[in-house]
């Protein structure tokens, strides 16, 4: 009850009035997360180790000034940082405050930032030519039916089966966007917890969503385990989290059904969010510090996994394109030769 009414205290300290500021990028992220880490393995304090990342990362890191200045009022790092970070991160960064794993949460997220920053750069490599190519296609299309088909005169009208291939493209491309739009706005207006379990549920990000919220969670509530809180105490924390927050309603989640009646081991083999393994280590009844190092080192073997899993994905990207690109040459010679084939008979008859 006591480390509750401490996170209480701590908690009534957030920022307030926050001025509208622009996220870091992942990579300047991962830079920073990484430095600091290295900075405080070396004995800089980390009101040293910010202002020494300022003074000598140049523009890029310019706009993390007042978060030296609050760092120097006496002002947490999870807090100076909120405006920067996205809030689960800012969430990850307070509780290891509290918990004294600053250090080591600070090198396992810019581990996580610099995996994002380098399969972003893999992603972009492998998308150049397969889009230059679906590019150069697409132009080739449009020449061809502006500038040469036109000079066949009345004789280019495309043949029935065409026109039908046309309107049918046309309604699957409107019919594709439509849908992306509609679920994006659905997604959005979704309480953070809905939207990660109907994300989970899709075929081919399901996995790798389970597995992040998995690596997220069990992380956290590793690290809560570890500074002494209880399963109530852990639940009683979260909620003085943002409600926008998957900490937040995660916990209450969980906490409801636990006032429903239900163990702990059936929420989480019912729950897609948490990894079923969960359960196990749950059920051992091991003591609160043992079981906080197990959570927090399977935590980092859902990381692993997370990697895997985005490695995997990632080679899945280019195979795709070119399928996309063969169904525009196979829409190509649908729009293109078969017009000027049925014009060049028509002209030798």
């Amino acid at each position: 009850m006591k480390d509750s009414r401490r996170w209480d205290a701590s908690l009534s300290k957030l920022w307030r009035g926050t001025a509208v500021t622009k996220r870091l990028t992942i990579r300047t992220q991962a830079t920073l997360f990484e430095t600091l880490a290295d900075l405080i393995d070396n004995g800089f304090s980390l009101r040293d180790a910010m202002r020494f990342i300022v003074d000598i990362h140049g523009q890029e890191f310019k706009p993390l000034t007042p978060v030296m200045q609050q760092l120097q009022a006496g002002v947490g790092l999870a807090t100076a940082l909120q405006a920067y970070i996205a809030v689960d991160l800012y969430y990850q960064l307070l509780i290891a405050e509290q918990h004294g794993a600053l250090t080591t949460t600070l090198k396992q997220a810019g581990q996580l930032m610099r995996t994002k920053a380098t399969q972003q750069q893999q992603i972009k490599r492998l998308l150049q030519y397969p889009l230059v190519l679906l590019a150069l296609l697409i132009g080739t299309l449009v020449l061809v039916k502006t500038a040469i088909l036109p000079n066949f005169g009345a004789a280019a009208t495309a043949p029935a089966q065409v026109v039908l291939w046309e309107l049918l493209l046309g309604s699957v491309t409107i019919v594709c966007i439509l849908g992306t739009l509609i679920v994006g706005g659905h997604l959005k207006r979704l309480p953070t917890r809905e939207r990660y379990l109907w994300l989970a549920r899709v075929p081919i990000v399901g996995a790798l969503i389970r597995t992040y919220c998995g690596y997220y969670l069990t992380l956290n509530a590793g690290m809560l385990l570890a500074g002494g809180l209880e399963l109530r105490g852990i639940c009683e924390v979260s909620s003085h989290f943002k409600a926008q927050s998957l900490l937040q309603q995660q916990g209450h989640f969980v906490e409801r059904s636990l006032l429903a009646g239900q163990s702990l081991g059936k929420i989480i083999k019912a729950d897609r969010l948490l990894p079923d393994e969960l359960s196990l280590l749950v059920g051992k009844e091991s003591p609160t510090e043992q079981l906080s190092q197990e959570m927090i080192y399977f935590a980092m073997v859902q990381y692993q996994r997370l990697v895997r899993e985005l490695n995997r994905l990632i080679s899945w990207i280019q195979p795709l394109m070119f399928m996309v690109i063969a169904m525009v040459i196979v829409g190509t010679y649908l729009n293109i030769l078969l017009p000027m084939y049925q014009s060049m008979g028509d002209i030798l008859k």
